[in-house]
């Protein structure tokens, strides 16, 4: 009987060391999270309705506007993150027919950690920017 006793007691001790060492995974970062293909929701651009694409790599993005069924994929741009304030700041898209610009726009992102949705609210007041609703498409 005291070896059972004593068997019981080293085999719960040993599975209170062993669970109690197991390491949290690190939570994921905005910076992680956005990497992918993702879908707007439909907005109207002055009156025209259109929705855009857009496949996020490790600092660049490449925007697709569609319209219809019209597209034109923009020129390749860059971006940052602030993961600590959950904002990503993105190159101004070189929409068709305008020119270059060095402007940037600061977005507030809403994201939940591992989820397919995520919200970009203009962070800077006086952003024309649409505010974008971005669902996970691949």
């Amino acid at each position: 009987m005291k070896k059972v006793v004593l068997f019981l007691m080293l085999a719960i001790f040993a599975t209170t060391i062993f669970t109690s060492c197991e390491k949290e995974p690190d939570p994921q970062l905005l910076s992680e999270f956005v990497i992918g293909e993702w879908q707007s929701q439909d907005l109207l651009l002055g009156d025209t309705e259109a929705y855009f694409t857009v496949n996020i790599e490790s600092n660049q993005y490449t925007l697709t506007l569609h319209v219809g069924d019209q597209f034109a994929e923009l020129p390749v741009e860059g971006y940052t993150v602030d993961n600590e304030n959950n904002v990503i700041t993105i190159d101004q898209p070189q929409m068709p027919g305008e020119e270059p610009s060095d402007d940037v726009v600061p977005f507030n992102v809403t994201w939940v950690e591992g989820g397919t949705t995520m919200t970009w609210t203009p962070g800077n007041g006086g952003s024309d920017a649409p505010t974008l609703q971005w669902t996970r498409g691949d």
